[in-house]
């Protein structure tokens, strides 16, 4: 037998929702009830102590009603009857100061999704753990990298924690269903020293079921990421092929990301505006928004507002397919949803997100590539990512990694600057790594770049 969760969460949901539905019969054209419930545990290891400790839970419904197509809103985390009355009437209330939007409708009844039994993202031995083996977990991400190589000297913080989200949406249209996941993540940053240098390596596991979390490999990565950058040296100004590690590469498609939704499209803070149906990167690149791939860290049946997720395509062999869209910016588009309506809690309004999204891998390995472009640079870290304009694309960030030689890392590299346009460099993109990666929702494999200039000294 599998072991079950008892959620609070679920067994709060039932009263509270009744308690709405029936006080607002016949006050509101529509409606949409939002109930969440969110626990977890998270620890800090820093110097072989506990360095903090945080028990959490949150519990909370969100209200949203349209009356003469207005918008009505609330949110309330207490769920007394007297509170969900008071709930009600300000969001009632508060739609009478609203614009009418004849785009406003929340999504109808679907029996397209499945349920979210084999979808991989419930770990039934949640609360099975004690809370010493958690700790321990924590401690052993630190020791393993100040174990890796002597050269590892300290760590900044070596992290773990654990949550379990419950939610569940009804609405005046039939909608009725839960979501319920867990989330496990781990992270450490190793600093490693030698001859007066210090060099940072981070590393992160996270996954939806406790076994995805391997601490001692955590924290080797996180050594070995620091040890391989001393002895960095500074290198001339280049232009040459290179190599874009896959969690690189992550950060480069993040970026791109918010190009794909639907209300920055409409708004004009997209770098697509206008280029559906056209080639807007390299003809091998493939990108997927996937709501419902399992074990996914966004996945779910439904998203935030209760239409199903899909797999959507976005870029086919470099040609832009179309955007993202919630029901209410569908609607204005002239379509529907894809699935990508986006809410973390009960107190905000739902809007566009993106589920998981990802490059498709190719099928070389890391190595193949480096030996594909012989001479040139493997980049392992951009600094200021952030900092890419998200409407043209255009960027100027600091890098390092290593010079490629004989199709080999020979040494590594800092201090360079590399400049550019996001479109164009994808555009640039000669072969794709079979190293897929997953940070968060965000996947990609390492990617080689037929030229790209780096400015250094």
């Amino acid at each position: 037998m599998k072991p079950t969760v008892k959620d609070p969460g679920a067994a709060a949901s039932g009263p509270a929702v009744d308690t709405l539905r029936r006080l607002l019969k016949g006050k509101a054209d529509s409606f949409e009830i939002f109930f969440s419930h969110e626990e977890g545990f998270g620890v800090e290891a820093k110097g072989a102590e506990i360095d903090s400790l945080k028990v959490r839970s949150n519990t909370g419904v969100g209200l949203r009603t349209i009356s003469n197509k207005k918008l009505g809103f609330g949110f309330s985390s207490v769920l007394t009857g007297e509170a969900l009355e008071g709930l009600v009437g300000s969001a009632l209330s508060g739609s009478l100061e609203a614009s009418p939007d004849e785009y406003l409708v929340f999504p109808p009844e679907s029996a397209l999704a499945p349920g979210e039994e084999g979808l991989g993202i419930f770990d039934g031995s949640f609360k099975e753990v004690a809370e010493e083996e958690k700790i321990k977990t924590a401690l052993m991400i630190e020791k393993s990298a100040m174990g890796f190589d002597a050269r590892v000297k300290r760590v900044r913080k070596a992290s773990y924690s654990e949550t379990l989200h419950t939610s569940r949406i009804v609405n005046s249209n039939g909608v009725d269903i839960t979501h319920r996941a867990t989330f496990y993540s781990a992270s450490v940053t190793a600093v490693a020293e030698e001859n007066g240098e210090s060099q940072m390596g981070w590393e992160i596991g996270m996954g939806h079921d406790r076994a995805s979390i391997d601490p001692e490999e955590i924290g080797r990565r996180a050594g070995k990421n620091a040890c391989r950058s001393l002895g960095a040296r500074s290198i001339k100004t280049v232009r040459c092929p290179a190599v874009i590690e896959n969690t690189v590469a992550c950060e480069l498609l993040e970026a791109l990301a918010g190009s794909f939704l639907g209300d920055n499209v409409q708004k004009g803070k997209s770098m697509l505006i206008g280029k559906a149906g056209k080639d807007v990167a390299s003809s091998l690149l493939n990108i997927w928004d996937d709501g419902v791939m399992a074990g996914g860290w966004a996945t779910s049946s439904f998203d935030g507002e209760g239409a199903p997720r899909e797999k959507t395509p976005l870029l086919d062999r470099g040609v832009l397919t179309g955007y993202l869209y919630d029901t209410y910016w569908g609607k204005r588009a002239g379509g529907r949803s894809t699935g990508n309506a986006s809410r973390s809690n009960f107190k905000g309004l739902p809007g566009i997100g993106i589920s998981n999204l990802y490059i498709e891998k190719g099928e070389k390995p890391l190595e193949g590539l480096l030996r594909e472009i012989d001479s040139g640079l493997f980049i392992t870290e951009l600094l200021g990512v952030h900092t890419i304009n998200t409407v043209n694309g255009d960027f100027s960030l600091g890098a390092a990694g290593f010079m490629v030689e004989g199709g080999k890392a020979a040494y590594p590299v800092r201090g360079m600057a590399v400049s550019g346009n996001l479109l164009e460099l994808f555009l640039k993109v000669g072969g794709l790594g079979a190293d897929i990666r997953f940070i968060g929702s965000i996947g990609a494999p390492s990617l080689l770049i037929t030229e790209l200039e780096a400015s250094g000294t």
